[in-house]
């Protein structure tokens, strides 16, 4: 085992342009659990190329893509679309899927929709009973991500529905699975979340929680794909420059049929069979 690592320290620092291998990622929560992890792609892309991932961290979209601006990785995931500094920057994203953000309540509570304009009331604090939006007399309890982690869901519901609104001040959780499973212990509790990422959570909180439409529009995979459903966006695999070596490797495997039944379980596939 020695000699082999020496031979390819040797050979590396002959040829500077060959790296030895193992993938780093860093990035989206969204990807990195429910397709990466959870999802099974890494495993799966490890078993069929005898490839290997060095790490699979989840700060969110905004750390990791700093992160491979900076060097320290070689592959970030983004459940957002590319900001103009980022592409000026160099990057090249690969779309493998799209997602939803989806407001989930309390199994219990009687809300089966929420307009854009009530969802914003909520979260800047401004509607705080239920009563108010067409539930029970109840206080809302909102729960949200870290709000300075410079997480994609954080800044696309903020965008999107919020209209750039600040939010109120409520329970900041680091992960987003984290956020499923604190509703699921408050009858009063509201958060958004990829929608992903209910099947990482255990049969007994999937029971207890529900997404429910916005504006009129439930989050199905339909509603996904034509936009209709207001909060959608793009799964991307960004590189620095064109993907290239082990990291071109296993984009081209995530796109490929297997690579996308694997997208397909938690999230909507680019590609059809």
């Amino acid at each position: 085992m020695f000699k082999r690592i020496l031979t390819l320290l040797v050979v590396a620092s002959f040829f500077p342009g060959i790296a030895l291998a193992d993938i780093s990622y860093s990035g989206s929560s969204t990807i990195g659990t429910g397709i990466l992890k959870e999802g099974g792609a890494v495993a799966a892309f490890e078993k069929k190329s005898g490839k290997k991932f060095k790490s699979v961290e989840i700060p969110g979209s905004g750390k990791g893509v700093q992160a491979l601006i900076e060097g320290k990785v070689d592959l970030a995931g983004a459940s957002r679309p590319l900001k103009p500094e980022e592409k000026k920057a160099g990057l090249s994203a690969t779309t493998i899927g799209y997602d939803a953000i989806a407001v989930f309540v309390h199994k219990s509570n009687p809300v089966k929709n929420l307009t854009k304009e009530q969802l914003k009331g909520i979260f800047t604090g401004k509607i705080k009973n239920w009563k108010e939006v067409g539930g029970k007399n109840a206080p809302i309890v909102p729960n949200t991500e870290i709000i300075a982690g410079k997480r994609a869901t954080i800044e696309m519901f903020q965008e999107h529905v919020m209209d750039g609104a600040q939010y109120g001040k409520f329970k900041e959780i680091d992960l987003p699975r984290d956020q499923i499973v604190e509703l699921s212990k408050q009858e009063n509790g509201i958060c958004s979340v990829s929608l992903g990422l209910l099947a990482s959570l255990s049969k007994e909180e999937r029971a207890k929680v529900k997404p429910i439409s916005v504006a009129g529009s439930e989050p199905s995979e339909k509603n996904v794909q034509s936009g209709a459903y207001l909060i959608s966006r793009p799964l991307l695999l960004v590189t620095k420059g064109l993907a290239k070596g082990e990291t071109k490797d296993f984009i081209s495997f995530v796109l490929s049929p297997e690579g996308q039944s694997i997208v397909a379980k938690n999230f909507v596939p680019v590609r059809k069979k």
